[in-house]
């Protein structure tokens, strides 16, 4: 059996605050969501996303894109966190997100191939 170590995954967070008061602001903010979205974040809640990265490259990666992207007003912030982190999480009101529940889980899933590869690969 594979054990995952769950300190070396990571997740990213983005957190926003942006401004909606005016229309253009508004359109703005849409854009900025959009564009999050389209780059693999999923919402935890209003203005709070995830995704899941591999390393730290993929943590430059994503903040370069981010920083391309971030409008001029408002804040947005990035915090990174181990999957234990994450996982640790406590939900005082509401449910968990159904994507954590895919990819925060404890199974290890394999994309495109069999275990048997896998293991050969390892």
């Amino acid at each position: 059996m594979l054990y995952i170590n769950l300190y070396k995954q990571m997740r990213i967070l983005l957190i926003y605050d942006l401004p909606v008061t005016e229309e253009d602001d508004r359109k703005i903010y849409s854009r900025f969501h959009r564009d999050i979205t389209r780059l693999g974040f999923y919402m935890l809640q209003y203005s709070v996303y995830s995704k899941v990265i591999q390393n730290d490259t993929s943590m430059k990666q994503n903040i370069s894109k981010v920083e391309k992207i971030t409008p001029s007003k408002g804040n947005v912030i990035i915090l990174r966190i181990t999957e234990k982190q994450y996982q640790d999480m406590i939900y005082l009101r509401g449910e968990k997100n159904k994507f954590d529940l895919l990819v925060g889980g404890k199974e290890f899933v394999i994309f495109g191939g069999d275990e048997d590869e896998f293991k050969n690969t390892v």
